[in-house]
């Protein structure tokens, strides 16, 4: 017998709730993003630097139904592969 997936919340809800996270808890560069990999879609939380050590507890996995990953990237990486205003 197949278990009952959970469901997943909207992405544009679940962008919004991990804005609000990561704006009032922490002072770094972060960018929400989607991606897929053999396991399916799932959100990746990167963070510029050192990811927050607090974060693991407060960024958990499933997050409103979806998988998480906290990713750390070096300083500069964001803003050059994922700016937040195209030029």
């Amino acid at each position: 017998m197949l278990s009952k997936l959970k469901k997943k919340a909207p992405k544009n809800e679940v962008e919004d709730a991990l804005h609000d996270i990561c704006i009032l808890k922490w002072d770094t560069e972060y960018r929400v993003l989607f991606h897929s990999d053999d396991m399916g879609e799932h959100i990746v939380v990167a963070f510029e630097g050192e990811v927050p050590p607090e974060s693991k507890d407060t960024l958990r996995t499933p997050f409103m139904g979806w998988r998480l990953v906290r990713l750390e990237v070096p300083e500069g990486y964001l803003g050059t592969f994922h700016p937040l205003v195209e030029s």
